[in-house]
């Protein structure tokens, strides 16, 4: 069904790759929150080379970095982190498009698209009002880290890296 939604969305919507293609609801919330304190806010350069406070969201980089792939439950926390370490929705997007579309073994496919814009509310519901976030769904790394075993994940991904970019 995600797979169906994604390249329909991506057949009948012109904007799909763009932050205009999200429902009116993120539109709004978004101009709310356009002004929101975001720290820590994090380069590009830091962000690809996974210099950022959170383990988690390392070792997310890691994998992907290194194998192209990316655990799909915490590709979700990716995006959306890259949400509030950015100045603004568009650079977020921007650098979540450019790091899926050079690392990612599905850059550029329909799925990755809807994927990334799904972090800013594609696809959702509105949710808690909160600061960055508006009503966009918000994860945290702690919450995410209780769905699965994230410690033996993040040690996983340090064995794939083989002095590349970590």
């Amino acid at each position: 069904m995600r797979r169906e939604l994604s390249y329909n969305f991506t057949k009948f919507n012109l904007q799909y790759n763009s932050l205009e293609s999200l429902p009116s609801w993120v539109q709004k919330t978004m101009r709310e929150h356009i002004d929101d304190n975001r720290a820590p806010i994090y380069s590009l350069e830091q962000l690809e080379h996974g210099k950022t406070y959170d383990e988690l969201w390392n070792a997310a980089q890691r994998e992907m970095v290194e194998t192209g792939e990316m655990h799909n439950y915490v590709r979700m926390l990716w995006g959306k982190n890259v949400i509030g370490w950015t100045r603004n929705y568009e650079e977020a997007f921007a650098i979540l498009e450019h790091l899926n579309n050079k690392y990612c073994l599905d850059g550029r496919n329909p799925n990755s698209y809807a994927g990334i814009l799904w972090c800013f509310g594609k696809h959702d519901r509105p949710w808690m009002e909160r600061p960055v976030f508006g009503t966009i769904r918000y994860m945290t790394s702690g919450s995410t880290g209780k769905k699965f075993d994230s410690k033996k994940y993040i040690e996983w991904t340090k064995t794939l890296s083989q002095g590349k970019l970590f």
